[in-house]
């Protein structure tokens, strides 16, 4: 049976999972150290999150809106709990099957972090970068893995992807604008990275 990268995240949280381990301790905060640059410089005043997980992340994010999208109900569950107290923050369930563009699932910045790497089908993964570019109005960050090369023992929820491949192929009007690669320090490929685009 093929794998379901969706049944595999919905099951993940329902039984306790989190968002692992790059939503948490040094690479967290170097992620969120670049989003809140890159949020500072072009005065970024709103935030749509396409796999927004478990909310840990989210509490080093300095942004005045913010909407968290994901595949897990109970995920969207706990983190609106989490956040009940901050109106800035909202949560919404995203059907990658049947999404539908609005206005109300859009912002100035859409975020990608440690989602495509997860991404394991083809179909799932054209349509998740048509929708995260979609929902963007002046700028799209994604943090990626950017190769094709896979590791010689990868889980099978992992799949490496070179997101620059498909945004050239689809979207070649699109400028890269920034990129902050993640030091050699942190043990990931050299590719890996948090890369801006200007709509």
């Amino acid at each position: 049976m093929e794998f379901d990268s969706v049944e595999y995240w919905k099951k993940r949280y329902a039984t306790g999972g989190n968002s692992g381990s790059g939503s948490y301790g040094g690479l967290a905060e170097y992620k969120a150290a670049s989003l809140n640059r890159f949020i500072a410089d072009h005065k970024i005043e709103s935030i749509v999150e396409f796999g927004s997980g478990d909310g840990n992340q989210l509490g080093l994010i300095n942004i005045s809106k913010y909407l968290g999208l994901d595949v897990s109900p109970d995920a969207i569950a706990n983190t609106g709990k989490m956040y009940e107290h901050d109106q800035s923050k909202s949560f919404l369930l995203y059907d990658p099957d049947n999404f539908q563009l609005s206005p109300e699932v859009s912002a100035q910045l859409a975020i990608s972090m440690d989602v495509i790497l997860h991404l394991t089908e083809d179909e799932r993964f054209d349509g998740y970068m048509q929708n995260l570019f979609a929902s963007a109005t002046r700028f799209v960050g994604i943090f990626n893995t950017a190769t094709e090369t896979q590791l010689a023992t990868m889980a099978k929820h992992n799949r490496f992807r070179d997101h620059r491949v498909w945004i050239s192929s689809k979207l070649p009007e699109v400028k890269e604008i920034r990129v902050d690669m993640l030091p050699e320090s942190y043990g990931y490929p050299a590719e890996t990275g948090f890369f801006y685009y200007e709509i």
